[in-house]
């Protein structure tokens, strides 16, 4: 499988696994097969307006209201949900941009104008997911994306570690509540993440988040520094609340 490698917005190297060609293909079928339903459902739901039009006119306008849903349902569903048709999110994949940021919403519009290209000309997508280094079609190519595996999170940080809810808890970090919410999201998601690179992340972001702050790891763990500064940003934030 293909590993990207992605930088977030502080400068840390996360490991991700690109989805595969097989990945990619079920959750489309998913997403066919999820259309075709939602179609037969919509056309059940018109069939009142059977007998108040003409057939000739009722087949234009059940077949026009078929065709934009088809056309415009990657588009929507991946700007709407998080980079995710249906397909995607039940095969545990989703579309990144090359940066892992969410992608902008012309990247996702350039991506889609290109499907045309990428599923009409003889499996040119296809070719292209084989053999680019980050297994991107030529929408990928063009919108700075990628399609990547969203990490096993069989960890989760559970109440026994929340240890700011605690009213003798006494923070150790005061320079935590200097943490933008995205920052403190980086850290929530890089400890919740399980994979092969986790210790790897950990470290790195514990390292990161040192100088970023201006302390020093008095933990000696890294993931125990930065599931404490985790609790002290929580423990500031709900005084601010």
């Amino acid at each position: 499988m293909a590993q990207t490698s992605i930088i977030t917005g502080q400068y840390v190297c996360i490991h991700q696994t690109a989805a595969t060609v097989v990945q990619r293909v079920i959750a489309w079928l998913i997403d066919m097969v999820f259309l075709y339903i939602a179609g037969l459902l919509v056309s059940l739901g018109l069939m009142p307006f059977v007998f108040a039009l003409e057939q000739e006119t009722f087949a234009i306008v059940a077949t026009t209201l078929l065709t934009l849903a088809l056309l415009s349902y990657p588009l929507l569903m991946e700007v709407f949900n998080h980079g995710q048709s249906v397909g995607k999110y039940l095969v545990g994949i989703k579309v990144a941009a090359l940066d892992g940021s969410t992608p902008s919403i012309g990247a996702y519009l350039l991506r889609w104008l290109l499907l045309i290209v990428d599923w009409g000309f003889m499996g040119v997508g296809l070719a292209l997911i084989v053999f680019t280094k980050n297994s991107q079609r030529l929408g990928d190519l063009a919108a700075g994306t990628t399609v990547v595996k969203l990490p096993k999170q069989t960890r989760s940080i559970n109440t026994y570690d929340l240890y700011f809810a605690n009213n003798h808890y006494t923070p150790t970090y005061p320079e935590a509540a200097l943490l933008s919410l995205r920052q403190f999201n980086v850290i929530a998601r890089t400890l919740l993440t399980q994979n092969e690179a986790r210790a790897i992340n950990i470290a790195r972001l514990a390292e990161k988040t040192e100088q970023v702050l201006g302390v020093s790891n008095t933990k000696g763990n890294a993931e125990l520094f930065l599931l404490t500064i985790y609790n002290d940003f929580q423990y500031y934030a709900s005084r601010v609340v």
